[in-house]
């Protein structure tokens, strides 16, 4: 009875942005963060190093 009484007398705190906005902000940041994964994963690919890793041994 008194949580009850407590929940129904919470105020909610304000958001800067609705609900919805701040998933489409984190939603576009992850598709950039993918989009920049993929435009890098050509260059990782042509390191001289990592195809010198498996033949060359110190």
């Amino acid at each position: 009875m008194v949580l009850a009484s407590l929940l129904a007398s919470e105020e909610l705190a304000p958001l800067i942005m609705p609900a919805e906005v701040w998933a489409g902000v984190f939603a576009l940041g992850f598709v950039l963060l993918a989009v920049a994964a993929l435009a890098n994963r050509d260059v990782a690919k042509r390191n001289a190093r990592r195809e010198s890793a498996g033949a060359d041994h110190h």
